[in-house]
Parts: structure tokens; sequence; C-alpha cells
């Protein structure tokens, strides 16, 4: 993936059908040349579903709103999700130039791991691990080979799914806060004496860095680990083009609830 131009995005908070369908947007419009790393942030507590994650029945909908919790159903496979404080990360590449997906996992987590050490983190890639089906749990409730590990507990998790022509990966880097509220929403609720499987950096740091801080040191880790050298830039033209109808399929209930 180094020949590529890799252009970084800081994107703005957005709410969870907003900042899904710019990812779904940029791989859609993905040039064979060219690559981007978006990073960003929800303007609300937000859970997210795998694409094929069961929802009816899976969680309390009803409480996730009185609780103040959005909910948006990703383009990307894995497990539930709660975006809060966190870095989010999509990067968006070419399936031509990208080879083996397994591989460019690899790569990504690789870099993101490189970045959050520079921070002080012990980061490093779990041992292989097969990750369980979509109803086995939160996807902070278990480690897959190969994601982002700091005292033996998931501090990054990431999904992927082919779009078009490109790779979409995107994934979370716990900041700050819990992945509790999801156990809450949940049905059956997980049981509460379970320790916790996911760590954060505030709690490997012992305080928790500034949101920017943290995108300069993936956006650095990656670059490393890709040897390139990306600039930061705006949305493409052509993805922009792209969002409003992808937004409104992020916020209907038929995709949300579709299974």
């Amino acid at each position: 993936m180094a020949r590529l131009r890799w252009t970084v995005v800081f994107d703005p908070p957005r709410d969870g059908p907003a900042n899904m369908a710019v990812d779904h947007a940029l791989a859609e419009a993905v040039e064979p040349d060219a690559a981007w790393l978006r990073l960003y942030r929800w303007v609300r507590p937000t859970l997210s579903l795998g694409r094929n994650e069961p929802a009816a029945g899976a969680y309390d909908f009803g409480r996730a709103e009185r609780l103040g919790v959005d909910v948006v159903r990703r383009p990307t496979g894995g497990r539930g999700v709660l975006h809060d404080a966190e870095l989010t990360y999509a990067v968006v590449a070419p399936v031509a130039a990208v080879g083996r997906v397994r591989a460019a996992y690899g790569v990504v987590h690789a870099g993101l791991a490189a970045g959050l050490r520079s921070l002080g983190a012990d980061a490093r890639l779990a041992a292989g691990v097969a990750p369980g089906p979509p109803r086995a749990g939160a996807c902070f409730d278990a480690t897959a080979g190969g994601e982002v590990v700091a005292g033996g507990r998931k501090l990054a998790g990431s999904a992927q799914a082919r779009i078009a022509r490109a790779l979409l990966q995107h994934g979370s880097v716990l900041i700050d806060g819990t992945q509790e509220l999801i156990g809450e929403l949940r049905r059956p609720s997980p049981d509460p004496d379970t320790p916790p499987a996911s760590t954060t950096l505030r709690e490997q740091l012992g305080h928790a860095p500034a949101w920017r801080e943290v995108a300069t040191a993936v956006t650095e880790g990656l670059a490393a680990e890709l040897g390139t050298e990306p600039f930061i830039g705006e949305l493409p033209q052509a993805a922009e083009r792209l969002i409003p109808a992808l937004e409104r399929r992020y916020r209907s209930h038929e995709w949300t609830l579709r299974r």
C-alpha cells in the first residue's frame, strides 16, 4: 500500500449515520492510486452494530433512547461497539493495491500499535484467536488475533468490508470511559462480575490524552508502517456528492433493524 497517495482527513464530529455515510462514500469514490485515512469523532454516544449482527431481541433500543445513546448499523462486519470517548479511524484503499486483505488488516494494526506506543502505551498485537460469531457479544468483550492490546486487554477494535473497488477498514481506539453501557443495552445482560476485556489510554497512561494528540500519533504510526508521507487534506468532491444518499440509508430503520 506504500505506493499509494495517502490523504489524512481530520474530520469534525458527526452523528452515527453521517459518519457511516462518509466512510462508505470514500470507499465508493476511491481512485486506483489514492488512499485515505479519516480520523473522526461522534457528537453523541452511539452504539454501532456490525453489518450482519442480530439486532431485534439482542439490544434494548428503547433503553438506548432513554439513555441518550444513538444506534446505527455499520457497512462493515463485526459486533457492537459503543462509540464515545475514543478516536475512530477509517482506512480506505483500492483493493487492487492492497493485496491480501488479512495482510492489510495486520499492517493497519501494526501502525496503530506503533502510534499508541509513541504515547507511552504498551500497545502490541494479540496472538491469533478466532473471533466469535456476531451473537457472541460486544466487540470489546473479546480479542481476536492481530488486534491491538495493552496489558492483555483490548485497546482498539476494527472491522472490514469490501465496497465496490475499495477496502474499508475502520475501528475505535479507546481513549477514556468504558464499554460497560453496551452491557446495559444487551439482551440478556452479561454477567456483571465478568472482568472488563477492554482497556483505555487513560488506564494505560494515567491520563486521557487529547483527541488530536492521539490522532497525530496514529497518523505518524501508520505512515511509518506504510513507508509513506501522507498529507492533510479534505474529503474529495466525488465522495461529498455521494454522502446525502448514503446518509439516508444509514438513517433508515429498515437498515438499522435489518436482522
